[in-house]
């Protein structure tokens, strides 16, 4: 598919949010009362040869509003992006983010770097943030081509990009996530060590926020995990995951729901 042509005086030049503006890409204001189900909780671990996260799968507003939302996508090959915050924006703002991507490629004829690709998605934040009370956060992780290594990199309300170079939360469960991520976190993870980590995150965020889904053993619906490594964007298979959290169940239930052990 080819660019939109535009009249000389219509042209919006490189910018991708003129042009969204233009084709009627970008989302109306909406009421600040309008109630909207939101998303929790993700959370990115780095490990030696890249990044893990993982997401739990329930959006809720004033009841459970749905058990299988998808919080993580693949931005491109070697870049995932997840959000929390209010859901319908945030699946909305996943789209925009692939399409900004997609259009600064077609522009210069050139692939963004992921640092490059991280302080893009700081304006779009920054748009839909400061000009509509359905805030959304999103968490961006990738396998950096130039480097080498896996980064993430958060975000605050405003637009800001920070990195971090161990893991990193959002949403609603995330300082259970983070109590559990800074107890069992060390610089050597390998990844298996990475992927228990984040299903115990996710797992004690569930235990603990009422607005986060664990793992449900009776739809069968867990919560989702993903790598972002050398080999790109992979999602675990349903059984690997439900394993990783039947290990977990199973050792909370011989202890009586009590949390103990080392994490290491």
């Amino acid at each position: 598919m080819g660019l939109p042509l535009f009249r000389a005086q219509d042209d919006p030049g490189p910018s991708f949010f003129h042009f969204a503006e233009i084709a009627g890409l970008t989302a109306p204001n909406s009421p600040s009362d309008l109630s909207s189900p939101h998303a929790t909780t993700v959370i990115a671990v780095r490990y030696d040869h890249g990044v893990v996260m993982v997401g739990d799968r329930q959006a809720t507003s004033n009841y459970i509003a749905s058990r299988d939302v998808r919080k993580i996508e693949a931005a491109d090959r070697f870049t995932a992006l997840a959000i929390s915050g209010t859901a319908a924006r945030g699946m909305e703002f996943i789209r925009m983010a692939q399409l900004s991507f997609e259009h600064y490629e077609k522009m210069t004829d050139t692939a963004l770097s992921l640092e490059g690709k991280a302080n893009y998605l700081s304006p779009i934040i920054q748009r839909n943030n400061l000009s509509s009370p359905l805030v959304v956060l999103p968490l961006l992780a990738g396998w950096d081509l130039s480097h080498h290594v896996g980064r993430i990199f958060e975000y605050d309300g405003a637009g800001g990009c920070y990195e971090r170079f161990d893991f990193s939360t959002i949403g609603s469960g995330s300082p259970f996530a983070e109590s559990t991520l800074r107890l069992g976190y060390h610089a050597d993870l390998e990844l298996d060590g990475a992927l228990d980590l984040g299903a115990l995150a996710i797992y004690e965020a569930g235990d603990n926020d009422p607005s986060t889904g664990g793992p449900d053993f009776v739809r069968n619906i867990y919560p989702m995990m993903v790598t972002i490594s050398a080999d790109g964007f992979q999602e675990l298979t349903q059984e690997d995951v439900a394993n990783r959290f039947r290990v977990i169940n199973e050792r909370r239930t011989q202890s009586g729901g009590v949390a103990g052990g080392s994490l290491r």
